[in-house]
């Protein structure tokens, strides 16, 4: 070592120094991105029926942000949403919302929110929120006019490619749920990737809201579209407290999350 000069010793530390630093950043060595981070946050206010479910659908949010490293922050408060609040938050999550929940301000900031580009996924009841606002309205996609009882059905899946269903193997399932009717058929302006197949449950039932006992035809449950300059993404599943426990509701919020925050194609 005699023969090895102070420069020379240097430049051997340096690069070692280097070589252990790369070592520390790869993939081998680090999870700091084994999993995608986003900001969401859930919304999950009422303003009038509200779902049984809600406390459990909420824990599972909790769960499935720890799970996949997300931050999330959860709020029923209408005034949370102001422009500088809801900037800082890559996808908003209304969770089984209903009703008139938002002033002239939240709107505002909602509409602001989703044309700057960022999502929003309504989970079960995004058609029965905001229903007296046009705006909302035609960025969900459709409006709620009614269901039948709680029952089993055939769930019809349409399109594979999209991460909130891509794990689906089969293309029918049965699925318990309160099957939602609109007031149009969203299918010409969005992709569409399940449908509910309405042979395969009963509409004769005289539980129905007033004005839902007709049929469809096609009936679509769970959609996605780019509009507003925002990634919006609606799925009518959700009803039940004990879904929120299964891993296909789970993998199909995940899923749904990630494309609304530009994480997944």
């Amino acid at each position: 070592m005699a023969g090895i000069t102070r420069q020379t010793m240097r430049k051997i530390g340096t690069i070692l120094l280097t070589v252990i630093i790369c070592m520390m950043a790869s993939p081998e060595n680090s999870n700091a991105n084994e999993k995608a981070f986003l900001n969401v946050l859930v919304f999950s206010k009422t303003n009038g029926y509200r779902h049984d479910a809600t406390p459990d659908a909420i824990m599972a949010m909790k769960e499935i942000a720890g799970e996949n490293n997300w931050k999330i922050e959860l709020t029923e408060d209408s005034c949370f949403f102001t422009t500088e609040n809801l900037e800082k938050f890559d996808v908003i999550v209304f969770l089984l919302t209903l009703g008139d929940i938002l002033d002239e301000m939240g709107k505002e900031a909602l509409k602001g929110f989703i044309q700057s580009g960022h999502g929003l996924v309504t989970i079960h009841t995004g058609t029965i929120t905001l229903q007296e606002w046009p705006w909302f309205n035609q960025l969900v996609g459709a409006s709620f006019v009614g269901h039948p009882p709680f029952q089993q059905g055939k769930l019809i899946i349409e399109n594979k490619s999209h991460p909130s269903v891509k794990f689906i193997e089969e293309d029918e399932m049965l699925w318990t749920e309160e099957w939602y009717s609109f007031d149009r058929n969203p299918r010409p302006f969005v992709t569409v990737l399940m449908s509910v197949d309405e042979a395969s449950y009963d509409v004769d039932d005289n539980r129905w809201f007033e004005g839902a006992r007709q049929r469809m035809g096609d009936h679509p449950l769970v959609w996605y579209h780019e509009n507003e300059g925002g990634r919006i993404f609606q799925t009518a599943l959700g009803h039940e407290a004990a879904a929120y426990q299964t891993e296909f509701l789970r993998k199909h919020i995940i899923g749904a999350i990630l494309w609304a925050g530009g994480m997944a194609d």
